[in-house]
């Protein structure tokens, strides 16, 4: 998976934190560290924090992103990012997360 795949479209299915399914586009990928940055078609309110961005890795060590490109799912954590957290520096850093506004979901090609 090549950054071609940037500004392609994926469905994040619902899950423990959403319920409904969310669209999102490719923002970055880091084939390296396996993560893939989205940003959400229309931001999300939950509780009282915004949520724009999700990164996004395979959950299983034999996936990979590859496997988003040749079927088209991709078995993945995600981790919302609170608009108050994001650095447009380091835009795929966790460092800050402590737990809340993760799941375990696919992601889909739309």
């Amino acid at each position: 998976m090549t950054n071609t795949r940037v500004g392609q479209k994926i469905i994040i299915r619902g899950n423990d934190f959403i319920p409904q399914d969310l669209s999102a586009s490719i923002v970055t990928i880091d084939e390296d560290k396996q993560t893939i940055l989205l940003e959400l078609d229309e931001p999300l309110k939950h509780t009282s924090t915004m949520y724009s961005r999700v990164v996004a890795s395979p959950r299983l060590s034999k996936d990979d992103l590859g496997s988003l490109a040749t079927d088209g799912v991709l078995g993945c954590s995600v981790t919302w990012v609170p608009d108050d957290k994001y650095n447009l520096d380091e835009p795929m850093d966790l460092s800050w997360w402590r737990g809340g506004a993760a799941a375990i979901t696919d992601l889909c090609i739309n």
